[in-house]
Formats: structure tokens, C-alpha cells, sequence
């Protein structure tokens, strides 16, 4: 147990000797991990944007008008036979209509052109919900049926295609950009560590003889040193938790109010904080202790 005392006190006295390096290797360390946590954000947040798109998706086809309603109705049935169609919502011309009035209630001008057109210029629609988006391609080609094709005017699917892949596209990007920022602020912090462990092999180089004179093992001098790789670990998913759990729970409103999330992100970082941070502390730590551990055989001649 006088060992390990003594191992620990040598491991706080090397990172409060050093404490500027120290301190700005945390901070390195902090910044790696906010910037990972921000990343697990952003997916999160854009995995809920592109699920609310997708709810939202439906392609619309318009029959014209006058078309038979036995023939919309085998149409619907024959769409919801599909394995790739969730739903099929058929709506009807006075339906139609009436949105349509309900849509432009405000713009006298163009409710006024339906009374010069007389009567009811719409034609059945269905709106197909799909189980996926990458289905909608198929449900286009199911709607050039031949039993009713002709009867059909008009199919509306690609601005939510093109929304998606450009959401898809962004969502991307980020990503890649996250992963990069993160390797950079990783880097800094493995060569910062790097410098402290040397720095502090050079300032206590004459202890370290003392050390080994009096009988001191070579495990013994090295384990403050990996020790303290592993405090700075600690020390940096602590300070990176108690920065990013308050701030995602004070954004988190803000999120929900653009995107499906109703305090997902919160839930998700509270309910699996001790993988989040247990992952993020042994990840670090790993990091830490290999470059002090290259640090160690390349200076601490032993």
C-alpha cells in the first residue's frame, strides 16, 4: 500500500509541477471530446431531419378529371398490394377543392378565377406513402399500370427527391468535416502529452538517478508518468460532460422545434452518458498512455 501512495503522490506531483502543460493538454483533450460529442449530435440531429423529410415524402398522383371512381379505387387497392407501399390516401375532387380553398383564402384574386372556370376543376388524387424513400422509384414505375396510366395527369415526387439527397449531402459533408477537426485537436493533444512527459523527464532527471540509486524499479518511475496520462483522461471527459450535458439540454428545445427530435438528444445523452463518456474517457486514455508510453522509451532511459 506505501507503494502505491507513494505512486499516486509522485503522479499528482508531476502533473502539478507541470500544471500550465498539464492544463493545456486537458484542454486539448476537452476540445477533442467536444467535438466528438458534437459530431454524435449532428447525426443524431440530422438522422431526425431526414426522418422528418421522409414522413412528410409521398408521391401524388392526379387523374384527370372525370376519371371513373371505380377506376381510382383499383388503382389504390392495386398500389396498397405492394410490398414497398405503406399507405395510399385517396382524395377526393370536392376534397381537392375544398383545400385548395383553404390553401388561397387569403388571395381573393385566385379564389375568383375558380368561379370564371365554373364548376370543379380537380380530378381524383392519391397521395402513396412508402416504407422507405429509396422505394418511391419503384412506386413511380408501378404507376404506369396499364389500366390506369392513361387516366393519370400528373405524378409529384421530385422536389422531396431532390431534398433529400441534398440533405443527405450536407448531413455528409458535416460528418466528414466533425471526423476531421476531431483528428486535428487529437494530434495536438498526443503531441502536447507527448512534450509534457519529456519536459518532465528533463526537469526531474536528477530524482529519477536518485530514484534508481535507492533501489527504485523501472515500473516504479514509469507508472506516475502513465498514471498521470490517465488523470489527464479523467480529468478532460469530466470537464467535457459538464460542458455538453447543460448546453445539449438547453438546446435541445430548439432542435425539437425545427426537427421531429422531442427531446431525443437529451434523453439519449443523459439515458447513455455511461457508455458516451466510458467509451470517450477509454478512448482518450488509450491515446494518452501510448504516446507517454513512447515518450517514456525514448527519454527515460531506464
Amino acid at each position: 500500500m506505501s507503494t502505491v501512495f507513494r505512486i499516486i503522490k509522485f503522479t499528482l506531483q508531476h502533473f502539478f509541477r507541470n500544471f500550465w502543460l498539464s492544463l493545456v493538454t486537458v484542454s486539448m483533450l476537452v476540445l477533442t471530446l467536444l467535438t466528438v460529442d458534437i459530431l454524435l449530435t449532428l447525426n443524431l440531429t440530422a438522422e431526425a431531419a431526414v426522418n422528418s423529410v421522409e414522413d412528410r415524402v409521398d408521391v401524388t398522383a392526379t387523374f384527370k378529371v372525370g376519371t371513373a371512381d371505380d377506376v381510382v379505387q383499383n388503382s389504390a387497392v392495386y398500389l396498397r398490394s405492394l410490398d414497398q407501399v405503406q399507405d395510399v390516401l385517396i382524395v377526393s375532387p370536392d376534397q381537392a377543392l375544398e383545400d385548395f380553398k383553404n390553401q388561397h383564402a387569403n388571395d381573393p384574386v385566385i379564389l375568383a378565377s375558380l368561379d370564371e372556370v365554373g364548376g370543379n376543376p380537380f380530378g381524383y388524387e392519391l397521395v402513396i406513402h412508402a416504407k422507405a424513400t429509396e422505394n418511391y422509384p419503384m412506386i413511380l414505375e408501378a404507376l404506369d399500370h396499364p389500366s390506369f396510366r392513361d387516366q393519370i395527369e400528373k405524378k409529384d415526387f421530385s422536389n422531396h427527391q431532390t431534398m433529400l439527397v441534398k440533405l443527405s449531402d450536407v448531413s455528409n459533408k458535416v460528418r466528414w468535416f466533425g471526423l476531421a477537426l476531431a483528428a486535428i485537436f487529437l494530434l495536438i493533444a498526443v503531441l502536447i502529452a507527448f512534450n509534457t512527459v519529456r519536459v518532465t523527464i528533463f526537469v526531474h532527471r536528477e530524482e529519477i538517478s536518485i530514484m534508481r540509486l535507492v533501489g527504485a524499479t523501472g515500473r516504479f518511475v514509469r507508472l506516475p508518468y502513465l498514471l498521470e496520462a490517465i488523470l489527464f483522461s479523467a480529468l478532460a471527459t469530466l470537464f467535457s460532460a459538464l460542458i455538453f450535458l447543460p448546453a445539449v439540454s438547453a438546446l435541445s428545445p430548439f432542435f425539437s422545434s425545427y426537427f421531429s427530435t422531442s427531446g431525443q438528444l437529451t434523453d439519449f445523452f443523459i439515458g447513455q452518458a455511461a457508455w458516451v463518456f466510458g467509451l470517450e474517457f477509454a478512448g482518450s486514455a488509450l491515446v494518452c498512455v501510448v504516446s507517454t508510453a513512447f515518450a517514456l522509451k525514448k527519454y527515460l532511459k531506464i
